[in-house]
């Protein structure tokens, strides 16, 4: 199953291009070769930011290689509080300067969230704000449910 994680440096991706060109070749290849769902990376400031959807498995590798080559960065599994509703990524993401692209992510993230939603995650949400306030995703989940 993929998560959805969020990755945060501590330089700009302009500065951690000098980081990528020590790569050895091989971990360069084992970045190239992650197979994620989507990605949406920024810079905001003077850090870089990556939003991934990926399999841990995946993830785990592109860590790795980080942490081995003292790469410093903060990682967060924000799945379940996407999920939930608990983190709202489209208004972080929203200062893009790359719409199209954004609007691509998005569309992607729509799906992992209606692909890993289940009833007691949308009445959970429904208890907290209220039918009239769920996520278009969480309306068209309960749209297409099956009593």
């Amino acid at each position: 199953m993929s998560s959805i994680y969020h990755v945060k440096f501590f330089k700009s991706s302009f500065k951690l291009e000098d980081d990528y060109d020590q790569l050895s070749d091989i971990d360069k290849e084992k970045i190239s070769d992650i197979n994620s769902e989507a990605f949406f990376d920024f810079d905001e400031d003077d850090r870089y930011n990556l939003f991934i959807i990926v399999d841990a498995v995946e993830f785990k590798s592109y860590s790795r290689i980080l942490n081995d080559n003292l790469i410093s960065f903060e990682l967060k599994d924000i799945s379940e509080d996407v999920l939930k509703g608990k983190f709202d990524i489209e208004s972080i993401l929203e200062k893009s300067t790359n719409p199209i692209r954004f609007s691509f992510f998005l569309d992607y993230l729509d799906e992992w969230v209606y692909s890993n939603l289940n009833i007691d995650i949308v009445l959970d949400r429904i208890s907290e704000v209220g039918i009239r306030h769920l996520r278009k995703i969480e309306k068209e989940f309960l749209d297409n449910y099956n009593f």
